[in-house]
């Protein structure tokens, strides 16, 4: 009876794929620990560059009315938010779709700049310990845009800093954020000027019972004032007030949220570049 063959171990079999699954799933465990264990768990605000780092896409809309009739409308604005490492963020934003209507049946449309904005979150501390972040940033806006629609076609960079201090209650969490920094053209500085921007977040977010439903909601109000030091409009202080509310994170799936806001932002101030505007964001997290 001839003897039976001893079968041998079985061949190892590569596939690239298994590699990039445990790459894949070692960057989301990061972007977690991230977001959840290290910093506050604010919202994000309409205006306010939130100082935490988030990761999310976002797109937003805008619908303004200026002096003599002017509206402008704003479409596709913001983009996708990354948190490719431990401290950093990184907004890939995409041009905005813009529409000027004037009561003279004048219409213009096109590309406006294209922005770009990196973080990096210096101190943090959870909701549950500090509640405290402070971090710094700088967002450029590229004149790649429309003729129509270009600032200047010049290039701006606005190194800023960003703060916040958060405080949890029984009856839900309490948090202010801000921004500050000065909007540098890449030339033509001494009419374009070198405006400072200060924008501020007052938060106030809890779950509330409507109905059968449970909905985490945000109340905020937001200032944004911006002085002029300098340039054509040396002299000049502009305030835009914007009382508004978000409504998330709801759970789409295992590591993805949907939100959703609105709000009206306001001149408080004679000097403006519009009288007010309609605000609307919606944005999937995921982390």
């Amino acid at each position: 009876m001839p003897a039976l063959a001893m079968a041998g171990p079985s061949p190892t079999v590569y596939s690239p794929f298994i590699n990039l699954k445990a790459k894949y799933d070692a960057w989301l465990d990061m972007v977690h620990r991230t977001h959840e264990e290290e910093q506050p768990d604010w919202m994000t605000p309409l205006v306010t560059v939130i100082p935490t780092l988030q990761q999310e896409l976002r797109t937003d809309y805008s619908f303004a009315f200026a002096p003599h009739g002017l509206q402008t409308f704003t479409f596709l604005s913001k983009g996708t938010e990354i948190i490719p490492s431990e401290n950093t963020e990184i907004i890939l934003g995409n041009p905005s779709y813009i529409t000027k209507n004037l009561p003279v049946d004048k219409h213009t449309s096109g590309w406006a700049d294209w922005p770009f904005l990196v973080k990096y979150r210096l101190l943090s501390s959870p909701s549950e310990a500090g509640n405290y972040v402070v971090t710094i940033m700088l967002s450029t806006s590229y004149a790649t845009g429309s003729t129509t629609f270009v600032s200047e076609n010049h290039d701006y960079f606005l190194p800023m800093l960003g703060f916040g201090k958060g405080l949890l209650t029984r009856y839900g969490e309490f948090d202010y954020q801000a921004t500050i920094g000065p909007n540098i053209p890449d030339g033509a500085t001494s009419t374009l000027g070198t405006p400072i921007v200060w924008n501020s977040t007052f938060q106030y977010g809890n779950r509330f019972h409507i109905g059968e439903w449970t909905v985490p909601l945000w109340p905020e109000f937001e200032a944004m004032w911006v002085s002029y030091p300098n340039g054509n409009d040396h002299g000049q202080q502009q305030l835009y007030l914007t009382p508004g509310i978000i409504a998330g994170r709801f759970r789409l799936s295992e590591h993805s949220y949907f939100v959703l806001g609105t709000g009206l932002q306001f001149a408080a101030t004679e000097s403006r570049g519009y009288n007010h505007q309609w605000l609307v964001t919606m944005r999937i997290p995921f982390f």
